[in-house]
């Protein structure tokens, strides 16, 4: 298996608005055709690193939730790595794929131990809905994705491609589906520069706000939406949030004007790109994708599961927050983005599965 680590060697300029963006999470598909070659294969030792971290958690009477660095302390060489993970998404390609974690070797509380732990050398778990779940859990629960208040992570659609509203998103794979599910990643790096070599014009709409639902995810007081541009430069840096269901669940909300013909035709325009740059991945049980939010898209294919529960597709996410990621205009780090679903009053919990949307 290959190096992940681009970092070291990689190149960057200072981005400007209406300029190509030269960014080392700029890269195509067939750039990165080969999985292994930005992946990391746990060995015996780091697996039995991962086990030694969660009984010495769990000697400590640290309840799940409350895992951290602090808690789950990795005695070996897998800490570095998971070192250079977190600077391979904030400095690098912005995605890498750990694999082999062993999730086969651990009761369900375990794996949530550990993966939280591991995660936590990233940075800190966000609450994902208004439950207050640090701990997400992705399948199908029946739920209907063009319902304007349904989150697509408890359906089997195929989704828009997107960005979740945090530095980091993870997906661990428990279980696969009978059929179909495969996870898709594109770079916004590439997506920005392909549209602006097509239609600068376009570009520059999409440098401008967009206003987004919240899907339901609402505090009392709190307006049913926020607005953020798809690009935005700050200090030099480039990133992008993504176009997905939330701009179209926005239209028909109070206070939300309808787009207006450039802005259809600038989001159509991107939505073609990011399809054309889509990279399958096939998850296998094991497998842990990390991707770094500002850079990358992501989405998956849709699916036909399992009669058996047991049997059914089932991946774990995280948001991770790091506020030494790439920077972002303040509004973006204080706002929606840069805390996720905040729940008022909810005290934040991990389930270690769940039955019902949330």
């Amino acid at each position: 298996m290959a190096d992940f680590r681009t970092f070291p060697t990689a190149k960057r300029s200072f981005a400007v608005p209406l300029q190509p963006v030269v960014d080392p999470a700029g890269w195509l598909p067939q750039d990165m055709a080969d999985i292994d070659a930005w992946s990391y294969r746990l060995s015996d030792d780091d697996q039995a690193q991962v086990l030694e971290a969660v009984e010495a958690q769990r000697r400590m009477g640290t309840a799940v939730a409350q895992t951290g660095v602090e808690s789950f302390r990795l005695q070996g060489g897998f800490a570095s790595v998971m070192t250079d993970v977190r600077e391979e998404l904030r400095n690098g390609r912005g995605i890498v794929m750990l694999r082999n974690f062993p999730v086969r070797q651990m009761d369900r509380e375990a794996t949530a131990i550990a993966y939280l732990g591991v995660g936590s050398y990233l940075g800190r778990p966000m609450s994902q809905n208004m439950q207050g779940h640090i701990l997400g859990h992705v399948k199908d629960l029946g739920g209907d994705y063009a319902d304007p208040n349904t989150r697509g992570y408890f359906t089997r659609a195929e989704m828009r491609c997107h960005s979740d509203p945090c530095d980091y998103v993870g997906l661990l794979c428990l279980q696969t589906a009978k059929a179909g599910g495969a996870s898709r990643v594109a770079s916004s790096v590439s997506v920005y520069n392909t549209l602006l070599q097509r239609r600068p014009d376009l570009a520059q709409v999409l440098i401008q706000d967009f206003y987004r639902s919240r899907k339901g995810d609402v505090n009392p007081g709190e307006p049913a939406w926020f607005k953020q541009p798809i690009f935005t430069f700050h200090e030099g840096r480039f990133s992008a949030v993504g176009a997905g269901s939330s701009i179209d669940k926005a239209q028909g909300l109070p206070g939300v004007p309808p787009w207006s013909a450039e802005q259809q035709e600038a989001i159509a325009l991107y939505r073609e790109i990011a399809e054309e740059l889509l990279l399958d991945i096939p998850f296998q049980p094991g497998d842990i994708q990390f991707l770094n939010n500002y850079v990358a898209l992501h989405t998956r294919r849709d699916y036909h599961d399992w009669p058996e529960p047991e049997r059914k597709r089932h991946l774990l996410r995280l948001w991770l927050y790091d506020p030494d990621n790439r920077p972002i205009p303040p509004e973006q780090r204080h706002g929606f983005r840069g805390r996720g679903v905040l729940p008022a009053g909810v005290q934040l919990n991990a389930p270690l599965d769940v039955r019902e949307t949330a």
